[in-house]
């Protein structure tokens, strides 16, 4: 958690965390310089890490004997060290500084990665290393938006969406990649491995860089949740249940999108790892249309219409009749879900700035939690009644984000608003 203004320190006392006032020009001077070159690479590593496991994961299945019922059981393991991991950043972690925090969850990530490829032998030795692997994902990724937050606030989400391209161009290029590995014969192992030297080249980049420390860090204790709660415990709830329901249904779809096309089109590993990377050019370009519409509409509108919209092309891949029109409604998918990760944290910007810090902390812990449960439940549905139901539960996963959504507007006060919330300087978009 970052101190802003008005942050209680531990002795009751209000401390200020300082505050760069910079020209646009020192902004992108600043972005594109030293200390920003490390969050770039750890970025695109991020992205990397988040989607290797759906476009290997028919082969990891076959390999290891692990039946199709428990295929979601190294997904909830990689949550489930996320979810610890990102508390462990914001309860002990604040008085380590952003650098050394930075490089050992680097280091720790290709640590489980090489456990991935060289340790696992069945079902449990694989999601134990894939716990590994999630212990410090977002803990990577949460520390570039702290670091942006702090140090650039003037244009912090400008920033922040610049350097976020990294980690969406990881989630792009990796399916793609792994697939086309795999079609060559390439062993999912030596996939593992090979994304393990790539974090130990980025520690390389990163302990290379200088990388200011964060002023005003401090640990999240129970006084900071319960001043939260009583500012507005009904915004909260709706906040932390609809990133548990939009998160845990999204990372259901690009885990389990390539066992999809395998199992019902019987589709290559090259065309499977192709699906997660359409998803991620459609929303890519559905952010692009998004971000001048958070100036005219409600968050919620927004929301509410994203998750009909990704309802609807999801039930669509569910009955498709072909590849081909899957993939053309996977694309589609990626367009419905948009912008809703950043549209769902702007809803922090509805409390006080240091309340928003904790609030925002809880937004993503609450996604990793839905992130645990929601793709292990899909491979029992599919294992019982084929992949084709799944998906439509997935699909009724983003309608229950639609009503969820409109209890954003009723408890946030948008109603009586022209326009909703925007999403915060310091609130980092997905």
């Amino acid at each position: 958690m970052i101190h802003g203004e008005d942050m209680p320190s531990s002795t009751g006392s209000v401390q200020s965390a300082p505050e760069l006032k910079l020209s646009p020009g020192e902004v992108e001077s600043a972005v594109y310089s030293g200390p920003s070159r490390s969050l770039f690479v750890t970025q695109f590593l991020s992205g990397v890490v988040v989607t290797t496991l759906g476009p290997v994961l028919d082969s990891v299945l076959h390999d290891l004997g692990i039946p199709l019922a428990r295929g979601g059981l190294p997904a909830l393991s990689y949550f489930c060290g996320i979810v610890i991991g990102l508390a462990s950043l914001n309860v002990f972690l604040a008085r380590v500084p952003v650098k050394q925090c930075l490089l050992g969850a680097v280091l720790l990530e290709a640590t489980g990665l090489a456990a991935a490829g060289v340790l696992a032998k069945d079902l449990w030795s694989f999601a134990g290393a894939y716990f590994v692997v999630g212990l410090p994902a977002w803990v990577i990724s949460g520390l570039s938006g702290m670091w942006i937050s702090a140090h650039l606030r003037d244009r912090a989400a400008w920033a922040l969406n610049l350097i976020m391209l990294s980690s969406v161009s990881g989630m792009t290029l990796t399916p793609l990649s792994i697939g086309l590995l795999l079609g060559q014969g390439v062993d999912w192992r030596t996939i593992y491995l090979g994304e393990a030297g790539f974090a130990l080249l980025v520690a390389v980049v990163v302990s290379l860089f200088p990388l200011p420390d964060i002023t005003g860090r401090e640990n999240i204790r129970a006084r900071h949740a319960r001043a939260v709660i009583a500012h507005n415990p009904r915004l909260l709830a709706a906040i932390g249940a609809t990133s548990f329901v939009y998160l845990g249904t999204e990372m259901s779809l690009i885990t389990w999108l390539p066992k999809f096309e395998t199992d019902v089109f019987a589709a290559g590993a090259t065309w499977a790892g192709l699906t997660v990377t359409f998803y991620f050019i459609g929303q890519i370009t559905a952010r692009l249309i998004a971000i001048p519409l958070t100036r005219r509409l409600r968050a919620s509108t927004l929301l509410i219409t994203a998750a009909f919209l990704a309802a609807g092309f999801i039930a669509g891949i569910a009955v498709s009749p072909t590849q081909t029109v899957s993939l053309v409604l996977v694309l589609g998918s990626g367009l419905g879900v948009s912008a809703s990760f950043s549209l769902v944290g702007s809803y922090s910007s509805k409390f006080p700035l240091w309340h928003a810090g904790v609030v925002y902390s809880f937004f993503q812990l609450s996604g990793g939690a839905g992130s645990m449960v929601f793709p292990y439940l899909i491979g029992p549905v599919a294992a019982s009644h084929g992949f084709r139901v799944a998906l439509v539960v997935t699909a009724v996963g983003f309608l229950v984000m639609a009503g969820l959504a409109y209890c954003l507007r009723l408890t946030s006060g948008e109603n009586t608003r022209a326009r909703g919330p925007q999403v915060r300087s310091d609130s980092p978009p997905n």
